[in-house]
């Protein structure tokens, strides 16, 4: 009886925990993808190249916010383990660290971007109406990449330190912020000007500003004890041993996320062999998808922090337990969220006016996602969730980028030059999803990931 007691106390803090961290961050999460969908939405009503034009200027962003996520999500290892061992002045440290690297990964993009708008757009699309709708949108949008930046590394840090509900609370506002500017500057109405896809670009670097503006305040003015606030004396204090095990776990993580995305961005590359009908195709459906898989994804993010914290205070055992619990849940709520997908394909296709043309193609595409999504959240969790959790960045770097760019992108390539439809390919780029499952499984179960990697550390 002193047992069933024990674990059933144990399985609600769990749930009381995971109830806590994974509701803001899937608020959070479904307000970032929202901005996408809701401007995709509103932006289709002009065409399938203004979409197309949208769609291509959202790769480039895709692959700075992935290569972003990369260093965040590192020092998110960090975090999420100094806090289980209560360790508030690496907390600091760390933060300081990251946010330094996070500016100076966006001054690059910012660049990049500004010298090079065409050879960037020519990558994805050689339509000339594509390429200067899209110029006018990179022309406004990069410049607020630095402040991007400076507001995830202070939003995924709170959800490391279970604090989640700061980021969802100002990504809330700013969505509100977007939509009614959208509302105003897309279509000109309430008197603004009618700026069609610049409009939608100026929306968002307005919305974003806010964002900021809402975290920075609340870090440094509000909450002035906050955890993760930072003075320049606590850069003065990353010396040599802390660069090079902070780079040792986390450079996997950034190479990782970057590379992948970079990969997720070449199956775009893939896609528009098909035209740019595919184009506007694929970006419908990264939307979609990415909306769908929200859920699994937060609860990879969850866990991730959950088994970080009890990683860093030492407790192997109810790491592994907690494990176990969130292999079942992902694969529940993947199963019911691709299920939802499929059963809602009519209501998508109405909502994002695809063609008649285009309808027989998306909604293979759309069919295809929600049978692969369960397995799809099942690989997030043991790569973001799980292995990460406990430093093991090197094995899901392998794992993630040897099934992608010798699996899938091979895979999806060689039916895009064979002239292959537009579903056909994004049925070969899951190809990865499943031998990432082979490979990936052994690793969780065998707990070579549950490692505590701050306890020597000062």
């Amino acid at each position: 009886m002193e047992c069933l007691f024990s674990l059933n106390d144990n399985n609600k803090r769990f749930y009381k925990l995971l109830i806590s961290l994974c509701i803001p961050i899937i608020i959070q999460q479904l307000i970032s993808t929202s901005v996408n969908i809701i401007d995709t939405v509103m932006i289709s009503s002009l065409g399938e190249v203004s979409v197309a034009s949208i769609g291509v200027a959202n790769q480039y962003f895709f692959l700075f916010n992935m290569a972003l996520s990369g260093i965040v999500g590192g020092a998110g290892v960090f975090i999420s383990q100094f806090y289980g061992k209560n360790d508030i002045y690496n907390i600091k440290k760390t933060t300081s660290f990251t946010v330094l690297l996070s500016v100076g990964l966006s001054v690059i993009f910012v660049f990049l971007a500004t010298i090079f708008p065409t050879n960037i757009i020519n990558i994805f699309s050689k339509d000339s109406e594509v390429v200067r709708l899209c110029k006018e949108y990179f022309s406004i949008i990069v410049f607020c990449y630095p402040i991007i930046a400076i507001s995830t590394v202070f939003s995924m840090g709170s959800r490391s330190v279970r604090n989640p509900k700061l980021g969802m609370i100002c990504s809330s506002i700013a969505l509100i912020v977007n939509i009614g500017l959208n509302y105003c500057l897309i279509f000109g109405n309430l008197g603004f000007p009618t700026l069609g896809v610049k409009g939608a670009a100026l929306a968002t670097v307005i919305a974003r500003i806010v964002e900021f503006t809402l975290i920075v305040s609340y870090v440094y003015f509000i909450k002035k004890d906050y955890v993760l606030k930072f003075t320049f004396k606590d850069f003065k204090l990353i010396d040599k041993n802390f660069m090079n095990t902070f780079i040792s776990k986390s450079l996997p993580v950034f190479i990782n996320d970057t590379t992948w995305a970079i990969g997720t961005i070449l199956y775009s590359v893939a896609y528009s062999k098909a035209g740019t009908s595919a184009i506007a195709a694929s970006q419908i459906a990264t939307s979609t998808g990415n909306f769908f898989i929200i859920t699994s994804v937060c609860i990879g993010i969850g866990a991730s922090i959950m088994l970080g914290n009890e990683l860093g205070a030492d407790r192997i055992d109810t790491a592994l337990t907690y494990a176990k619990k969130f292999s079942r849940l992902v694969v529940i709520v993947g199963l019911l969220c691709g299920g939802l997908l499929i059963l809602n394909i009519p209501l998508l296709l109405k909502m994002f006016s695809v063609s008649s043309d285009l309808a027989p193609d998306m909604t293979k595409i759309f069919f295809i996602m929600g049978v692969m999504l369960a397995l799809r959240a099942f690989n997030t969790l043991i790569v973001i969730g799980i292995l990460r959790s406990g430093g093991d960045t090197k094995y899901s770097l392998y794992l993630e980028l040897g099934c992608m760019w010798f699996v899938s992108i091979p895979l999806t390539f060689l039916a895009a030059f064979k002239g292959a439809p537009i579903y056909i390919l994004v049925l070969l780029s899951y190809s990865e999803e499943i031998v990432k499952f082979i490979f990936g499984v052994p690793r969780a179960l065998s707990k070579k990931w549950a490692n505590n990697i701050v306890k020597e550390m000062n």
